[in-house]
């Protein structure tokens, strides 16, 4: 009980530290914690910590480094008053004999993430990427899993990786061919030619195959939908090979309820009414993000302090009042 109630002390005062004393990371480990200032404050955090110790970071913008050890890994959200921010190019590469998982929650990354080595389950939830690669053929980092993720630029399912996606955002992906990807509940702004041995369900694509991209013959897709014409009004439907319940559908703004033509951070992918009807999921659900078992919500899943008042004074018992609020 003492270490779950430190544990939860430390996300709590992580997440409101930035209004109190700047750029903090927290580092548990069992029942010790250790606090890290400034922008290099969750570099000097990952260095200190072992797999299976707990990183949370206050809101603004951290240097980002190497990660080696199977951490956990804490923001304060991604649409938060004051989100937690990972800035520069970083590398995931940690070593295939770890027991633990490396998980990372409520951060945006403004870079690139690559993903290196042969570890495996990888768990990205409630996160924003600018983009995600792999490194070269010899890598094979299997069962990296993305829910209820936001990647705004691209992605390129490396050669010997294996990807989830489920009930998130994609603007762009590009495959190699040992690669294996499945997506859920997702949606696709474009795809490149190449996406062999995917598998796709429920799923929304943004934009329409106006080239020679599309899902190629041998892809499995149910229950899916795309965009029907190119922007030069040529109807170039994605669906080259079987789909099973897949349909076209007339113009994004039929089907999305705030359509921008490109993303922004404030555009929600939510469908319309008739949409929500009409495209459904092999669950009967609407397709897209917020259908199935995960529906799209970048609230975090551990609590974070909204407002914390600490009184001045102590009282005639020489303790200070404390009144915190808290989101969950």
């Amino acid at each position: 009980m003492k270490k779950l109630l430190l544990s939860v002390v430390a996300v709590l005062f992580a997440a409101t530290s930035y209004a109190q004393n700047g750029l903090v990371a927290t580092l548990s480990h069992d029942t010790d914690i250790t606090m890290f200032y400034g922008v290099s404050a969750f570099k000097d955090a990952e260095a200190a910590a072992v797999s299976g110790d707990v990183i949370n970071l206050s809101g603004g913008v951290f240097d980002a480094t190497t990660i080696s050890k199977a951490i956990t890994l804490r923001g304060a959200g991604i649409d938060s008053d004051n989100p937690t921010y990972l800035s520069g190019n970083f590398t995931i590469e940690i070593s295939e004999e770890d027991a633990n998982q490396f998980t990372m929650e409520g951060i945006r990354c403004l870079n690139t993430m690559a993903t290196k080595g042969t570890f495996a389950n990888p768990y990205f939830t409630k996160c924003q990427f600018n983009a995600v690669s792999n490194g070269t053929e010899s890598d094979a980092v299997t069962n990296i899993m993305f829910t209820n993720c936001k990647i705004t630029g691209s992605i390129n399912v490396g050669a010997n990786n294996s990807y989830y996606f489920v009930n998130s955002y994609v603007t762009n992906i590009t495959h190699y061919q040992n690669a294996s990807m499945t997506a859920t509940n997702c949606i696709i702004n474009s795809v490149a030619a190449g996406l062999t041995q995917s598998e796709w369900f429920n799923c929304i694509f943004y934009t329409s195959r106006y080239t020679e991209g599309g899902l190629p013959n041998d892809v499995k897709a149910t229950n899916c939908y795309s965009l029907a014409y190119g922007p030069s009004g040529y109807a170039y439907g994605i669906f080259r090979g079987p789909c099973v319940n897949c349909k076209e559908f007339p113009t994004w703004e039929s089907m999305f309820k705030d359509f921008k033509g490109a993303y922004t951070d404030d555009q929600t992918f939510e469908l319309t009414d008739e949409a929500k009807a009409e495209y459904v999921g092999n669950d009967g659900k609407e397709a897209g993000l917020y259908g199935g078992l995960l529906p799209y919500d970048s609230t975090p899943s551990y609590p974070l302090i909204t407002t914390m008042n600490v009184d001045k004074q102590t009282n005639t018992e020489g303790k200070l009042g404390v009144t915190i609020e808290i989101s969950k």
